[in-house]
């Protein structure tokens, strides 16, 4: 399963599933997350403790890229 997150457009009402139904943050991807899935978040400003976030991301065995990197 791929999650979405966008800081600009996202909602953490939405869904996560698609880019359109993007989270708004990324604990609430990693939250809906289960071992296995990919968070996929666009470039954007984040408030959260993004280091923590993706520490706990990756300890849970998820992968989290950045939308557009190589």
């Amino acid at each position: 399963m791929i999650w979405y997150v966008n800081s600009t457009t996202g909602n953490d009402a939405h869904d996560g599933r698609t880019s359109g139904t993007a989270f708004k943050s990324l604990a609430r991807a990693v939250d809906a997350a289960k071992a296995g899935d990919t968070i996929l978040i666009a470039p954007g400003a984040y408030d959260q403790d993004l280091p923590a976030r993706l520490s706990a991301a990756r300890a849970a065995n998820i992968v989290v890229s950045v939308a557009g990197s190589e």
